[in-house]
C-alpha cells in the first residue's frame, strides 16, 4: 500500500481518521495508529513486517539494557560531571567506569545487529549474483564450492526483496539507542518505542524523526480544526505533486533517456531527459514528505521539515541542507560530529567527508553509481570547505569580520553564478544516480559533450517537448517556493485583518476600563464635594460615543475579516478539491507508480 494508491485514499485514509477522531485521549489513539500502522505495513508482506517487529523488540532490549548501565553508573554519584573523576571516591569511580563501559559494550551490540541486518538485505542479492546465475534453478549448480545453505541464503534474500523502509528504520532505531547512550532521550517502553518505528507516516520513506521528538507528542498532543485543516492541504499537495507532476515526469524521462540506453536519443534528448529526472526526484521525495507531514499533523504531530526548494540553493553544502534534511542530519550528528566534524586537521577533515558521503551514497543503493555518487559530492563538498576556510582565514588576516552579505549588485550576481554553479553539479550527480550500468551512463555523457557521434535534436523529441512544454514550466516552478509565497500574502491579507479585529477589541476593552476608573473616580469627588454635580452623566457620554464609534470601527473590522476567511480558505478549499480530483484521475488513469524512495 502507497500514500499514492486509490485503496489508501478512499479506504485506509477515510477509516483511520474516523477511527482517529471516535477515540478520546491519546493513550487510545496511539493504540489506532499502531493497529492501522501495522495494518498498512502488512500490505508489505507478513515476512517483513516479522522483521520489522524483530529489529524494533531488539533495540527497545538493548535500549532498556543501555539505560540500566548508564542508571547503574551514576548510582553512587548522581551528580556526577566530567571532570569529577578527582573529587569522588573510588567506589563511586569504578561504578561509573564499569558502568559506562557495559553502557558502550550495549551500544556496540546494538548498532552491529542493526547494520548487519541492513548490510544482509542490501548486499546479500548483488553479492549473490557473482555466485549464482540469475535463474532460479541454476541456484545449486552455481558458485562451484559455494554450499548449499549459501544457495539457499541468497535465494531467500532474492525471493523477499528489500524490505519497504528497511533503510528508513534502521537508521531511527540506530539513532534512538545512540539518544539513550548519550543521555538525550530516556529509554521507552515498548509500546512507545514500537510506535515510534512503524507509524504509518514515515515507516516507508520517512523523514527520519527522532524517538524525543515523536514521544512527547504521543502522549501530550492535540489536533483542532486548523490543524486537520493544514493537515489535509499539505496532503493533497503532496498527493497532486506525485501523481499529477512527478509520474509524468518520470514517463517523460524514460521518453527522452531511456535507463536501457539502447535506444535512439539525441543529446538534446539526453539533456531533457536528466532534466525531467531531476524535477521529478525532487517531486516525488518531497510529495512523500508532504504527505507524511500532512498526516502527522491531521491527528496532531508536528514531523521535522524534510526539504527546503534545494533547487534554489546556491551552493552544494547549501543543496543538502535543503535536500533529504532528515538525513544530512542523521549523518552529521551519528557519523561527522563522532568523527570529530570540522574541527581536526586537514587530513582528518578530507577523512572524516569521505565517510559521511561514501556512507551517503550506499545508504541509497549497494550498485557502484551510488557509490560513485556519494564521492563526487564529497569533491565538492571538500572544495567548498576549503574555500570557506580559506575565505575565513583571509577575513581573519585583514582584521576584518565576515559580515552578511548585502543586496549590492555584486552580491546579488555572486549568488546567481553560485545558483548556476549548484544546479549543474546537481543536474549531473542525477545523471550518476540514475543509471546502475556503467556502460549506459558512460554513452549517456559521451552523448550530453557531444563526443558520442548522435544527432543534436530529433523531430520526435521536439514533437514531445512542443506537447509538453508548459507542463515542464510549471513543473519547474512546482520545484521553487513561489507557490509558497503567493500562499503565504494571501494568508497574510487573513491574518492581517485577524489583527485589525483583536486590536479594535482590545481599544474597546481599554475604553471600557477607562471608563470604569473615570467613574470611580467622579464618584469619589463627588463624596468629597457634593457640590460638584453631573461629573458621571457627562463621562458616561462621552464613554457612550467612544464607545459606539469603536463599535462600528469592529463591525467594519469583522466584515472585513469575515471576507478575508471565506476567501482564503474558499480558494484553499476549491484548489485543494481540484488538486485531489486531478489526483484521482491521474491514478485511475495511470498505472501505479510506486515512490522512488521505495527501494532505499
Amino acid at each position: 500500500m502507497s500514500f499514492s494508491s486509490l485503496i489508501f485514499i478512499a479506504l485506509f485514509l477515510p477509516v483511520f481518521m474516523i477511527a482517529s477522531v471516535l477515540v478520546r485521549g491519546n493513550q487510545r489513539k496511539n493504540l489506532v495508529l499502531l493497529l492501522f500502522s501495522l495494518i498498512f505495513y502488512a500490505f508489505a508482506g507478513l515476512t517483513k513486517l516479522a522483521l520489522l517487529l524483530v529489529m524494533t523488540t531488539l533495540a527497545w532490549f538493548l535500549g532498556q539494557r543501555i539505560g540500566r548501565a548508564l542508571q547503574f553508573a551514576a548510582s553512587e554519584n548522581p551528580d556526577y560531571q566530567e571532570g569529577d573523576d578527582d573529587f569522588q571516591s573510588p567506589d563511586a569511580e569504578r561504578t561509573r567506569v564499569e558502568g559506562q563501559k557495559h553502557a558502550r559494550a550495549w551500544l556496540l551490540l546494538a548498532l552491529v545487529l542493526l547494520i548487519a541486518v541492513l548490510l544482509c538485505y542490501k548486499l546479500a542479492v548483488p553479492i549473490g549474483r557473482h555466485f549464482f546465475s540469475a535463474d532460479a534453478g541454476d541456484l545449486d549448480a552455481g558458485g562451484g564450492a559455494t554450499t548449499g545453505a549459501v544457495a539457499a541464503i541468497y535465494a531467500y534474500f532474492r525471493n523477499i526483496g528489500l524490505p519497504l523502509g528497511i533503510s528508513f528504520y534502521i537508521f531511527k532505531l540506530i539513532s534512538y539507542v545512540a539518544d539513550v547512550y548519550t543521555k538525550k532521550t530516556a529509554p521507552g517502553d515498548f509500546f512507545h518505542v514500537l510506535l515510534y518505528t512503524v507509524t504509518f507516516h514515515q515507516v516507508a520513506q520517512g523523514p527520519i524523526t527522532r524517538y524525543a521528538e515523536m514521544a512527547e507528542e504521543m502522549d501530550h498532543r492535540s489536533a483542532d480544526a486548523e490543524d486537520l485543516a493544514e493537515g489535509l492541504w499539505r496532503f493533497t499537495v503532496g498527493l497532486a505533486k506525485k501523481t499529477v507532476l512527478a509520474d509524468h515526469l518520470g514517463t517523460l524521462a524514460e521518453t527522452f533517456l531511456p535507463l536501457a540506453g539502447n535506444t535512439t536519443f539525441s543529446v538534446g534528448g539526453a539533456y531533457l531527459g536528466a532534466l525531467c529526472y531531476m524535477l521529478q526526484l525532487y517531486l516525488d521525495f518531497s510529495a512523500y514528505s508532504d504527505m507524511a507531514l500532512g498526516l502527522g499533523r491531521m491527528i496532531g504531530f508536528h514531523y521535522p521539515e524534510n526539504f527546503n526548494y534545494p533547487y534554489i540553493a546556491v551552493s552544494v553544502r547549501d543543496f543538502w541542507r535543503r535536500w533529504h534534511i532528515s538525513l544530512s542530519r542523521f549523518f552529521r550528528d551519528y557519523v561527522y560530529i563522532p568523527l570529530g566534524g570540522n574541527r581536526v586537521s586537514t587530513g582528518r577533515l578530507l577523512l572524516n567527508l569521505l565517510a559521511v558521503w561514501g556512507l551517503t551514497g550506499f545508504w541509497h543503493g549497494s550498485s557502484w553509481n551510488f557509490i560513485l555518487w556519494g564521492l563526487y559530492y564529497f569533491v565538492f563538498i571538500a572544495i567548498e570547505n576549503f574555500v570557506k576556510k580559506f575565505q575565513k582565514a583571509k577575513a581573519a588576516d585583514t582584521k576584518r569580520t565576515v559580515q552578511a552579505p548585502r543586496r549590492s549588485p555584486l552580491t546579488q550576481f555572486t549568488r546567481a553564478l553560485g545558483h548556476l554553479y549548484t544546479l549543474i553539479v546537481v543536474f549531473f550527480g542525477w545523471v550518476l544516480f540514475r543509471f546502475s550500468d556503467f556502460q549506459v551512463l558512460r554513452e549517456v555523457l559521451r552523448t550530453m559533450f557531444f563526443l558520442s557521434g548522435r544527432a543534436a535534436v530529433d523531430a520526435a523529441e521536439l514533437l514531445t517537448l512542443r506537447s509538453n512544454l508548459f507542463f515542464l514550466i510549471f513543473s519547474i516552478i512546482a520545484c521553487t517556493p513561489l507557490g509558497a509565497r503567493l500562499a503565504a500574502k494571501l494568508r497574510g491579507f487573513y491574518d492581517a485583518s485577524l489583527q485589525q479585529e483583536a486590536r479594535e477589541k482590545q481599544q474597546l476593552e481599554r475604553e471600557k476600563a477607562r471608563y470604569q476608573k473615570e467613574t470611580e473616580i467622579d464618584q469619589q469627588v463627588q463624596r468629597l464635594d457634593a457640590s460638584i454635580e453631573g461629573l458621571e452623566e457627562e463621562d458616561a457620554e462621552n464613554h457612550e460615543r467612544v464607545a459606539t464609534r469603536m463599535k462600528r470601527r469592529i463591525t467594519k473590522s469583522s466584515e472585513a475579516r469575515r471576507r478575508s476567511e471565506g476567501l482564503y480558505y474558499g480558494l484553499r478549499i476549491l484548489l485543494m478539491l481540484l488538486l485531489l480530483a486531478l489526483s484521482i484521475v491521474s491514478m485511475v488513469g495511470a498505472s501505479y507508480t510506486p515512490f522512488l524512495y521505495n527501494q532505499f
